[in-house]
């Protein structure tokens, strides 16, 4: 039976979050900022919900779902294309933030260690607000993405390799076997990583493809298969002494070179929002009670800093490496913060003496500043970018190739939908594929999306997600080839409020009433018109002449 309080606890959780969400909707601001002041009010303010181990756990599975969604949309070649801006930029920005966090705490009066260890936690930035940006953005498997979760990667193994050589410290007895700790404690994470890597590349090889092509005729047990691998792979990682979003991300990643990822990720996406919502409150929640006003300048201070350093060395560091402006622009501006490791690190540091609680206190009010400025910059981030642009600064911003700016990754444009490969939509493909029009087939089995010579997309077109993948609103025509009524008369609604002609299978030619109401363009009715007269009518419907002629 569950326990009482946790179902209490959830409850206020999602309440809140909804509330809070509500308003910031009204206002404006992201959800994230909606999320930790929730947590804010129900924790610190109110006193409603303290810190759970449960509902710890359920929020935990929130970056273990989110990490693995973008590991769906990130092959290990995309992956090496980012390697070198990841380590030379990561690298850089890690000891030039830490140096200079270091100097601003020394001046705020602290003690020399207690200020090496908070620059090393302001060093760090979020993962899972990068991530979640990005997602939202859909620029998760482009070249911002690309770069930004590899400098972020980077940053978690550095900080999983400090977390292992801090907590391999607790019950040592003299400096030999702490300093033996501190020596082996880098090599067991670095043979943990490559061990971790090793297996799960070779499994997504060899091992996985045959049992996934037969899970992928139920998009219901692909899905719950996909969560079983992910789990396997997260729990191979803690016997690896590794953190389990390294684990999510490897294992979204072995998955990434299935045909079925983005069908996939549609489904993992709302899932992994939830279970993130109540991480981000929960977050708040556990925010320090000691906080007090005094600290709140100091904090202010130190979140300019945070967010100052990491654009100013991150911009002309991914752009002297290539990269065009835009992408540089964004890279920099998604790590203006500091990173739910950073209150990990801080919190053991804290526990092992190395930090005091006056410093824990300063990085936790860090990160609630940081989260909620980066949040709003976020937010805004192409009228920064065109303010930005008009700084006098293109030099900075002039990349490797010449370029100064990036356009935004491009998307599909004036392109025909085709749903429903039978034989009728593989034929109707082929034809207008042979004609040159951009075109784009969409259906639920990959058997018949095989061979198609166009591009194709995996995935349920009745559901939203599915249409915003396929760019629905800037398509030039849909047709549907399907035999499902229900679909077919969504599909033609969606088409009439979007302003888009389409052609919509008749299923039942004595039940038509729904898509004559909807003032379809064209019917298709194979049994009652001849297929090539059909064929001649929807070419044309199809082409891009006749659209300029009703222009």
């Amino acid at each position: 039976m569950l326990d009482e309080s946790l179902i209490r606890s959830l409850g206020l959780i999602v309440l809140a979050a909804a509330a809070f969400s509500l308003v910031a909707r009204a206002a404006g601001l992201p959800t994230i900022l909606a999320y930790l002041t929730a947590g804010l009010f129900l924790g610190p303010l109110t006193g409603l919900i303290g810190e759970s181990e449960a509902v710890a756990v359920i929020s935990e599975t929130g970056i273990v779902l989110l990490l693995f969604l973008v590991g769906l949309e990130m092959t290990v070649e995309k992956m090496r294309k980012a390697a070198r801006v990841a380590l030379v930029a990561g690298s850089i920005q890690i000891v030039a933030t830490t140096a200079g966090g270091y100097l601003l705490f020394r001046m705020l009066g602290f003690a020399s260690l207690e200020a090496l260890v908070a620059g090393v936690a302001l060093s760090f930035s979020s993962t899972v607000m990068v991530v979640k940006a990005l997602v939202e953005s859909r620029e998760s498997g482009g070249d911002t993405g690309r770069v930004t979760i590899g400098i972020l990667l980077m940053q978690d193994l550095f900080v999983i390799v400090l977390l292992t050589v801090m907590a391999s410290l607790e019950g040592s007895e003299g400096d030999k076997p702490a300093a033996a700790a501190l020596a082996l404690a880098p090599l067991r994470a670095l043979g943990g990583m490559v061990l971790l890597l090793g297996g799960v590349l070779a499994a997504s090889r060899w091992l996985l493809p045959r049992p996934f092509a037969w899970a992928s005729k139920s998009p219901e047990v692909l899905f719950i298969w996909s969560l079983a691998w992910c789990f396997l792979v997260v729990a191979a990682t803690h016997a690896l002494r590794l953190s389990h979003e390294i684990g999510a991300f490897v294992a979204g990643v072995s998955l990434a070179r299935l045909p079925y990822n983005h069908d996939l990720q549609r489904r993992v996406h709302p899932l992994s929002s939830f279970f993130l919502a109540v991480f981000l409150v929960a977050l708040g929640i556990g925010m320090h009670p000691e906080m007090t006003w005094i600290f709140w300048g100091k904090a202010a201070a130190i979140s300019v800093f945070v967010i100052g350093a990491k654009f100013l060395l991150v911009v002309p560091l991914a752009a002297r490496l290539g990269y065009p402006g835009r992408v540089a622009f964004s890279t920099g501006l998604l790590l203006t913060q500091i990173s739910e490791f950073s209150l990990i690190f801080a919190a053991l540091a804290a526990r092992k003496g190395y930090l005091g609680e006056s410093g824990l206190s300063l990085v936790g009010m860090t990160g609630l500043l940081t989260f909620s400025g980066s949040a709003l910059l976020l937010a805004n981030r192409d009228a920064l970018w065109e303010r930005f642009r008009g700084l006098g600064i293109r030099r900075l911003l002039a990349g490797g190739n010449g370029t100064e700016s990036g356009a935004p990754e491009t998307r599909r444009q004036g392109h025909v939908i085709v749903v429903g490969m039978n034989t009728l939509g593989r034929e109707l493909a082929g034809r207008l594929h042979r004609k040159g029009l951009p075109l784009l087939a969409i259906d639920t089995d990959p058997r018949k999306l095989a061979g198609l010579p166009c591009p194709v997309l995996l995935g349920d077109a009745g559901t939203r997600a599915v249409l915003d993948e396929a760019n629905f609103e800037s398509a030039r025509f849909l047709v549907s080839t399907l035999h499902i009524e229900a679909t077919n008369d969504l599909l033609a609604f969606r088409c009439r409020r979007a302003g888009i002609p389409c052609a919509i299978h008749a299923v039942d030619l004595n039940d038509m009433g729904n898509l004559l109401a909807m003032d379809v363009d064209y019917l298709i009715v194979p049994k009652a018109d001849g297929l090539n007269r059909q064929w001649r009518d929807l070419e044309e419907l199809a082409s891009p002449k006749r659209k300029e002629a009703g222009a």
